[in-house]
């Protein structure tokens, strides 16, 4: 934020600027050109009066009384409530302010005068800020306007009012609440339920149905098979035959092999056959699932909206109310 109005250090402290006049007095017109200069182009003197106190060598001291006035409105910030900043009218553009102050003047006609002021003293406050023209003032009041009163009433109102809105709302949010719950409820039925009668959902379904296809896979065990087939079928075929005078084994190794491949689909059909039902019994349960979930996801949107909707209402009137009443404990705002 730019500081106020730029004139405001020089005239509490000092400001130096050469000028040139007749006489051993800086005339009016000079001493306000340089005033004007020296204030950035913000403020201006109107009728001015020196009385000179004393002089010594080419230094003389000056008391000065008149008016001043600043080129454009000036304001300065006195508090904000929520995204709302509040401003007071400092100065009005071209409105004549009385004034007192000490100058001195250091120099000659010849040689030109060195000014300055101090002990300024005004009948506005020495603060203050143009509005830029770009400035975006759609939420900006100024306290000492005439329309300040109607314009804060109007947003007191509209805050107040937030929280009759939040009631309505949380009375929305509540009832689509206990709608999730239900379809909540008739998702869980749909996937019906265990031995003890509890509800189960989609992940128990689908690992009792896994569990039941690993039983069968387990009973299908291609080494379990190997084993009893080599123990029961193959070793004792392999030692009959090694008793024969003549024993051609290759007939018994192609039986075996022939029984482990044979096993082996077997295995694979059932299994595949398993997956494929476990597949198609849940996609069923899925597609009678889906429309209460898209139904769900739904009013949890709904849900969604109106919760932001009130944690956003109940924080800016929060802010609103707290700082209405510390600009009311500063007296900023009646």
């Amino acid at each position: 934020m730019k500081l106020a109005w730029k004139y405001a250090a020089l005239l509490l402290c000092c400001g130096s600027v050469h000028v040139f006049a007749s006489g051993n007095t800086p005339t009016d017109d000079v001493i306000k050109q340089q005033f004007a200069k020296q204030s950035g182009g913000m403020m201006h003197l109107g009728h001015i009066t020196l009385r000179r106190l004393d002089a010594v060598g080419n230094q003389a001291t000056y008391s000065v009384e008149g008016d001043m006035a600043a080129d454009d409105n000036l304001y300065r910030m006195v508090g904000m409530a929520g995204d709302y900043l509040f401003y007071e009218n400092t100065w009005v553009k071209d409105r004549p302010v009385k004034f007192s102050a000490m100058m001195t003047a250091v120099g000659t006609q010849a040689s030109g005068w060195t000014t300055t002021f101090f002990s300024m003293q005004t009948a506005a406050k020495n603060a203050g800020r143009p509005f830029s023209p770009t400035e975006d003032l759609s939420k900006t009041l100024v306290v000492n306007d005439s329309g300040f009163m109607a314009q804060f009433a109007k947003l007191d109102t509209q805050f107040a009012e937030s929280k009759t809105t939040v009631e309505t709302q949380q009375k929305q949010y509540d009832e689509l609440k206990k709608q999730v719950m239900d379809l909540d409820e008739q998702i869980k039925r749909s996937w019906g339920t265990d031995a003890s009668g509890k509800s189960l959902d989609r992940s128990a379904v689908l690992q009792a149905m896994n569990a039941e296809m690993y039983a069968v896979d387990h009973k299908n065990d291609m080494t379990k098979f190997s084993n009893q087939y080599y123990i029961n079928v193959y070793e004792p075929a392999l030692v009959a035959c090694q008793k024969k005078a003549v024993c051609d084994a290759e007939p018994i190794r192609t039986a075996r092999d022939v029984a482990l491949e044979e096993q082996r689909r077997e295995y694979h059909r059932q299994h595949d056959l398993m997956q494929e039902k476990i597949t198609k019994a849940i996609a069923e349960k899925d597609a009678k699932v889906a429309p209460l979930r898209k139904q769900r996801e739904a009013l949890r949107g709904q849900m969604v909206v109106l919760e932001a909707s009130n944690q956003e209402l109940t924080y800016n009137a929060k802010r609103w109310q707290e700082g209405v009443a510390r600009m009311r404990k500063e007296g900023a705002i009646p």
